[in-house]
C-alpha cells in the first residue's frame, strides 16, 4: 500500500526541519513515515566544499582571518619555521594548531617552503700525484708493455742466473724472452694457448713459469724488487712496522654502529617561505 502526503504535509514538515527539530520527531508528531521525512530533509541539508567533505562536514580549523594572519607573518618574516609559526599563530589568534595544518594552510595561500642556497664549499687542497712520469713504463720499440726494460732485466738477470735446469740441458730460449712471456700472462690474463707468435712456445713458457715457481724463486724476486722500490722511496729495506686488522664484532649493514648516523635536520626547519605568485589566491 502506497501512502500519499499532501503538500500541506511537506511544507509544515519542512518548516519543522528548518526550526532544527529532529526528524524522528516530526515523523512521529505528523504520522509520517521516518524514511519519507529524511527524503524530504536531503535536500534542505547545506551543501559541503571538497574540503568539507574530507574531513566528514566538520569546519576547517583555521579561518580567513587566520590565513591572514599567517601571510601577513610570512611577508614579514619568510625565514621563519612551521613551529615558529604555529607559536606566532597561537600568541595573536589564540589558536592551537599541528604542523600539517600548517603547511597545508601555507599552500591553500599559495606559499612554499624554497631550500636555501647552500654555500660555495672550499675547494679541496691540491695535492700532487703520486704517480709521476718516473713511474710510467716506457717499453723498448717492438715490444710489449708487459716487457722487461733494460733497467729492469739489469736486476732480473743475477737471481735467474742463479737457477740452473735440472737436468743440466742448455735452455733453448732467451731467459729475458722466457720471463716477458710469462708476464705477458700476467699482464693480460690470456690463456696459455694464446701466446703471440713471437713469443717461445707455450709449453716451454709453462715449464719455465713452473720450475721458478717451485723452486721459491718469483718469491726471491719479489723480495729483492721489493727492497729496491723502498730503497728508491729512501725507505728501510725492510719494515719496522706492522698493522694486523681482523674484524670481530658484527655492525649493521651500513658498515657502522646506528649511533654514528647524523641526524637528519627536520624538513620544517629548512628554507625560506616564498609567493608562487605576485598575490595571495583567495581560499576556494
Amino acid at each position: 500500500m502506497v501512502m500519499v502526503y499532501s503538500a500541506a504535509q511537506r511544507d509544515e514538515a519542512e518548516a519543522a526541519l528548518k526550526t532544527g527539530e529532529g526528524p524522528l520527531q516530526v515523523a512521529e508528531r505528523l504520522k509520517i513515515k521516518l524514511a519519507v521525512v529524511l527524503r524530504w530533509a536531503a535536500p534542505l541539508k547545506p551543501k559541503l566544499s571538497r574540503s568539507e567533505r574530507r574531513r566528514g562536514g566538520r569546519k576547517p580549523l583555521l579561518d580567513e582571518a587566520d590565513l591572514q594572519a599567517m601571510s601577513e607573518f610570512v611577508r614579514v618574516a619568510p625565514m621563519c619555521t612551521v613551529p615558529e609559526l604555529a607559536a606566532k599563530l597561537a600568541e595573536v589568534r589564540g589558536k592551537s594548531v599541528s604542523g600539517p595544518t600548517i603547511v597545508n594552510a601555507m599552500k591553500r595561500l599559495g606559499l612554499t617552503k624554497t631550500p636555501l642556497a647552500r654555500p660555495p664549499s672550499q675547494p679541496a687542497p691540491q695535492t700532487p700525484p703520486r704517480y709521476g712520469p718516473q713511474h710510467r713504463r716506457q717499453p723498448e720499440p717492438g715490444k710489449y708493455p708487459s716487457s722487461l726494460t733494460d733497467a729492469e732485466w739489469a736486476v732480473v738477470e743475477p737471481l735467474l742466473a742463479k737457477l740452473r735446469d735440472p737436468r743440466g740441458r742448455k735452455p733453448s730460449h732467451d731467459k729475458r724472452l722466457m720471463m716477458d712471456a710469462v708476464f705477458y700472462i700476467v699482464r693480460t690474463g690470456c690463456q696459455w694457448r694464446q701466446l703471440p707468435l713471437d713469443m717461445p712456445p707455450w709449453q716451454a713458457v709453462w715449464s719455465t713459469f713452473r720450475r721458478y715457481r717451485d723452486s721459491g724463486l718469483l718469491e726471491r724476486l719479489y723480495d729483492a724488487l721489493h727492497e729496491l722500490w723502498r730503497a728508491a722511496a729512501q725507505r728501510a729495506a725492510t719494515a719496522t712496522a706492522g698493522i694486523v686488522d681482523s674484524q670481530t664484532v658484527k655492525t649493521t649493514e651500513k658498515g657502522a654502529f646506528a649511533a654514528t648516523t647524523p641526524a637528519r635536520k627536520p624538513r620544517a626547519a629548512r628554507g625560506i617561505w616564498s609567493l608562487t605568485s605576485s598575490d595571495c589566491p583567495s581560499r576556494s
